[in-house]
């Protein structure tokens, strides 16, 4: 339709939804006191941003080091074909590999940039063998970590 969803929410929503991206762990005295609502509005407001899909999810953002996962590697994958089953067919392989924590299809120079956390270069050099088994792989390019200048789960809307 080329509507903007956030058209379709109020500003108390859009407001619950920027706090809650920061600290999904609320205290709900404190959103009733920000929002001006109720505890079963809240409440009501969440589930219905749930159930409309804006809120995808509620994870546990975990320190990679403090689980003894110190080794970021940025990886550019060029694909010898576009076509489109051989591109899915990839796109699934990949996704379903433990190490890749994100992966994009991208234009440009690269089909792919995958960003994969793993213990260490030894088990990078494992984690490539596994990736080099997949079909249709021209060309990889890894760039590792040196250290993070910004991490954030935080959209601005």
């Amino acid at each position: 339709t080329g509507k903007n969803p956030m058209q379709k929410l109020n500003k108390q929503e859009i407001e619950l939804l920027r706090i809650l991206q920061k600290n999904a762990k609320f205290d709900i005295t404190d959103l009733t006191e920000k929002l001006n609502m109720s505890r079963t509005s809240v409440y009501d407001r969440i589930k219905k941003l749930e159930n409309e899909g804006y809120i995808k999810d509620y994870v546990a953002i975990i320190d990679p080091k403090k689980v003894g996962l110190n080794f970021t590697v940025i990886i550019n994958v060029s694909l010898n074909s576009q076509r489109l089953e051989l591109v899915e067919e990839f796109s699934k392989q990949v996704a379903a590999l433990e190490e890749v924590v994100e992966g994009y299809i991208t234009g440009g120079i690269f089909d792919y940039v995958l960003k994969v956390v793993v213990k260490d270069p030894e088990a990078f050099n494992d984690f490539i063998r596994k990736l080099s088994t997949i079909p249709n792989i021209s060309k990889v390019q890894s760039s590792f970590v040196m250290s993070y200048i910004k991490q954030s789960t935080t959209l601005h809307f």
